[in-house]
């Protein structure tokens, strides 16, 4: 988007009025959308990608993605969402199974990855190797 400062000030605006406490609101969403929506049509394009861009943004810094070799029981996901909570505030949690790490896990928020698998580990021994 080009950088039009009233733009990006109503943007951000809009952005911050439609989370509270890290959670979308959906009826302010909408009512965001119908702001952004009677700019001129340019803008307007621009403006609500940017607004929908962000606002993911925003959802995925309070994601806790999961991903095992074999399925959690809802005690473990508890657990793990207690500990990393102690850093960042999460507001959902999604969890998948993927054999190809063959045990340990990963955790994703946001861009931080914390890799714990048999894989992974698996992948630094062999580019210490390689060199």
């Amino acid at each position: 988007m080009k950088k039009n400062k009233y733009l990006q000030k109503l943007i951000n605006k809009l952005v911050d009025l439609s989370l509270k406490e890290d959670r979308i609101i959906e009826g302010q969403v909408t009512k965001s959308i119908k702001i952004l929506k009677s700019l001129p049509q340019a803008q307007a394009i621009d403006a609500l990608s940017e607004y929908l861009r962000q606002l993911k943004r925003k959802e995925r810094e309070h994601t806790l993605y999961i991903e095992t070799a074999i399925p959690l029981t809802p005690e473990q996901i508890k657990k793990m969402k207690k500990i990393v909570e102690k850093k960042v505030k999460i507001t959902k949690v999604l969890v998948n199974s993927n054999t190809g790490i063959l045990g340990g896990f990963k955790i994703r928020i946001g861009d931080e990855i914390w890799d714990d698998s048999i894989s992974g580990r698996i992948e630094k021994v062999k580019e210490v190797i390689q060199g």
